[in-house]
């Protein structure tokens, strides 16, 4: 016998009378049910494509619901209750289904970055006063793209694809090395992704502040050391749960609190999919000079490239923070840069088995946090020195 994670009464009102319904959520769906039957009438389930409305007002620090409106069998249904049971529901079915209008919850404050699909935003919630960043994708873009050359239902699956993974993430989000999803709005012209505010803003903001009030090193080995054990932690959990990112970068690579780099966050799942697909959806992206090269070479019809490819993109970041040339305008890895000669072999190693062209000879995610770059006692690294061969030359056999 199933067990509903939250139930309520719900008052249907009809011309000449009052239907009681027990409204109970479950792992997969929402069943209302009539006091008097053993058979629920309405069954939604919970994903991207059940669309309700919440009724009712908000202001600050006061919510008062009335009930909700929902779509079934190509007709409008609206189901009222208890204003706290709307408000526990709301928050029990946050981000797994898709609300509508948005302003009742939010208000705009103001723009942060655009991209060619999509724009972020800030938002104050209007009950609680919190910030969140909203994620605002045209359905427009969605519906017609000439530029990306790819048909209406591949954009789609690519969006709910994001959503889905975002979902997902939800569950072993504690350590926060990913942006967490809220919740899901839509609207006639947008789709709308309710997230937590980065206050630190990107890695490549955080560079580019930095490098205007110093013309040294910009990035500290130790500060380099603390990204790529929290990227790369955050990359394995990825990993672990058969996710694939594919478009690691600094501008994707956000931090939760300003100026501390133990708050980095991975943002930006638009491209993201899951490794265990028959066939994934647009196999060719990512970012020039961060894609590794069997998604640059890739054909039609070859056999999948896997996980891997967000391990080299990680290595082209890692040449990035000791470098600080823009694998963008190059599209390949400047090996014969003097600066890499002056960095140690430990560091030279690591750098090496992340950005192999052979995607079985770079280091998993969870490898290479074992790697002694990471460890703090030189007993440990001598331990691990024959086994990783540090008196090989750097070499970098890949290319962008």
């Amino acid at each position: 016998m199933r067990t509903s994670a939250y139930s309520f009464i719900g008052v249907r009102k009809h011309f000449w009378k009052e239907v009681l319904y027990n409204i109970q959520l479950y792992e997969d769906c929402i069943e209302m049910t009539e006091i008097k039957s053993k058979q629920p009438k309405y069954i939604l389930p919970l994903k991207l494509s059940t669309v309700i409305e919440i009724m009712g007002q908000v202001s600050k620090n006061n919510r008062n619901f009335s009930g909700f409106q929902f779509r079934y069998k190509d007709s409008t249904k609206l189901m009222n209750g208890r204003s706290q049971d709307i408000a526990t529901f709301i928050d029990m079915v946050s981000n797994q289904i898709t609300f509508l209008n948005i302003t009742m919850f939010y208000q705009a404050i103001e723009i942060i970055g655009r991209g060619s699909s999509s724009s972020v935003s800030v938002l104050i919630d209007i009950f609680s006063q919190v910030q969140y960043a909203v994620k605002s994708i045209g359905k427009e873009y969605i519906m017609k793209n000439d530029k990306l050359k790819v048909n209406i239902s591949l954009l789609q699956i690519l969006f709910e694809n994001e959503v889905k993974i975002l979902q997902e993430l939800t569950k072993y989000n504690q350590h926060n090395y990913f942006v967490h999803l809220y919740r899901v709005f839509e609207s006639q012209t947008s789709y709308y992704l309710i997230l937590n505010l980065m206050k630190g803003k990107s890695l490549t903001a955080f560079y580019n502040k930095i490098k205007k009030q110093s013309d040294s090193k910009i990035f500290s080995p130790d500060i380099i050391r603390s990204i790529m054990k929290r990227l790369l932690s955050g990359v394995s959990l990825l990993h672990y749960h058969q996710i694939i990112h594919r478009d690691l970068k600094p501008d994707n690579l956000l931090f939760l609190e300003p100026n501390n780099v133990e708050t980095l966050t991975i943002a930006d799942f638009g491209l993201a999919t899951y490794s265990n697909v028959e066939k994934y959806s647009y196999p060719i992206c990512g970012t020039k000079g961060y894609m590794a090269p069997e998604i640059t070479n890739y054909k039609e019809g070859q056999i999948k490239y896997d996980q891997q490819i967000d391990i080299y993109s990680i290595g082209v970041i890692f040449n990035w923070l000791y470098l600080y040339t823009n694998p963008r305008l190059t599209g390949d890895i400047d090996k014969h840069n003097p600066k890499l000669q002056k960095l140690d072999s430990i560091t030279l190693n690591l750098l090496n088995n992340l950005l192999r062209a052979n995607p079985k000879e770079r280091l998993s995610a969870q490898t290479a946090l074992d790697h002694p770059y990471f460890q703090n006692d030189d007993v440990t690294k001598k331990t691990f020195q024959s086994q990783y061969g540090f008196v090989t030359p750097f070499i970098i056999l890949g290319k962008c």
